[in-house]
């Protein structure tokens, strides 16, 4: 059974597919791997314990939705998908849960059926701070590969989640974060948001191999503090280049 943040991902994708915007990433031409190694060890330097890791490929293609997601499926060792109803579209999706303490990753496939002989797929890859790197990495290039094969043209994002104890508030943990990063690549903060229990701020990191367009700016990191609990716990939110799950 799918985690409420999945599902509501899931459905807002299902939403954004409906009014017709298509979100496009850019990435450097780099091996998939690499890419992922360095993205793994930017957000590993300011998470402690990562509660959340979330690798989203997506992307269109022309074809049976549901001949391709029992394709996709199939070939990551997958049970058939079945078939949903979700903002009037005919989804079909397959997962596979694992217990992260012995180093797996989640899996996920979830198709949906546009029309016109058209399908948006989605390939989720998951883990926590107990899942193996190599794992992920050997995963993420599998997946991209297979759906270069399959005919689909996909891009991918990552985001990462943990919680830390401090004394800082919100605003404060994200001053250390802020200065842990710089000590390790180029930022520059585009959008800053900040209130009483939250702190956001999106960057330019020309060194990052994903980008997104935002305005005159191209967008490669975001980074979300949020404070929880009376005991001074922040939850420490990193998205490559935007942050795509709840935080």
């Amino acid at each position: 059974m799918l985690n409420r943040w999945m599902t509501a991902g899931i459905l807002a994708m299902a939403i954004i597919i409906l009014i017709g915007v298509t979100q496009v990433y850019a990435e450097k031409n780099e091996p998939k791997a690499a890419q992922l190694e360095q993205l793994i060890y930017t957000a590993d330097s300011v998470i402690d314990n990562v509660d959340r890791l979330v690798i989203k490929w997506q992307g269109e293609g022309q074809g049976n939705a549901e001949a391709q997601a029992a394709l996709l499926a199939g070939h990551l060792g997958l049970e058939q998908p079945i078939r949903v109803r979700q903002t009037g579209h005919d989804v079909y999706r397959s997962e596979e849960v694992v217990d992260t303490a012995t180093g797996g990753a989640g899996l996920l496939v979830n198709v949906v059926d546009t029309g016109d002989n058209g399908y948006y797929a989605i390939v989720q890859l998951s883990g926590d701070t107990h899942t193996d790197r190599n794992t992920l990495m050997t995963l993420h290039e599998e997946v991209d590969q297979l759906l270069v094969d399959s005919g689909m043209k996909a891009s991918w994002n990552m985001s990462v989640q943990g919680t830390t104890a401090t004394e800082s508030d919100a605003s404060g943990q994200l001053a250390l974060v802020e200065e842990t990063l710089s000590r390790r690549i180029d930022i520059a903060s585009v959008e800053r948001y900040t209130d009483v229990a939250s702190a956001s701020v999106s960057y330019e990191a020309a060194e990052l191999p994903l980008s997104i367009k935002s305005g005159s700016h191209m967008l490669n990191m975001q980074l979300a503090v949020h404070q929880v609990g009376e005991q001074g716990n922040n939850r420490i939110t990193v998205g490559f280049p935007v942050i795509t799950i709840e935080y």
